[in-house]
């Protein structure tokens, strides 16, 4: 179904790409509406709790970011053959705590993996099994593309950060 590992990176790797994606300055982000993913539910297109902001590291079988290489420690620990895309979330604090809709990242079939970048009162569910993942700092998790899940935003800090990566 889905693997969890605490403590995915070395202490180093982690803590370069923590400072990159939660403190640098220069690290980009942009807004994402929601209701123009293909996945989202149409219907719920007006819901204004379903945006965020974005940042493509990977895509079109290339890096679009120069950040690349910051998230190369991670794709060296996930022993990537492929990749398809890599994304950073960044979901801003909101005083009312909200799940987002369930989606798949990709149709392709293939390993979707999760890494939360800081550690907040937000989380992964899973729809199959109603189950979900914490966010908590360095910890990743590993599961079939094809699996529906949603997160959410949090409550008790300024922002909930992850990367999401799709490969093979």
């Amino acid at each position: 179904m889905f693997k969890v590992i605490d403590n995915f990176l070395d202490k180093e790797s982690f803590l370069k790409l923590q400072y990159e994606l939660l403190f640098s300055r220069n690290f980009p982000w942009y807004f994402q509406d929601m209701k123009d993913l293909e996945y989202v539910d149409k219907k719920n297109e007006s819901d204004l709790n379903q945006a965020q902001f974005t940042h493509v590291i990977y895509s079109d079988h290339k890096p679009t970011s120069e950040w690349f290489p910051v998230i190369q420690p991670l794709l060296n620990k996930l022993k990537v053959k492929s990749l398809i895309t890599i994304k950073a979330n960044i979901i801003p604090y909101s005083p009312k705590f909200y799940e987002g809709y369930f989606h798949r990242d990709t149709a392709l079939s293939c390993l979707s993996a999760i890494y939360y970048v800081n550690t907040n009162n937000g989380y992964t569910r899973f729809e199959k099994n109603n189950k979900k993942v914490e966010s908590k700092e360095n910890r990743i998790v590993i599961f079939d593309s094809h699996l529906n899940h949603r997160g959410t935003n949090t409550t008790d800090q300024k922002k909930r950060v992850v990367l999401n990566t799709n490969y093979f």
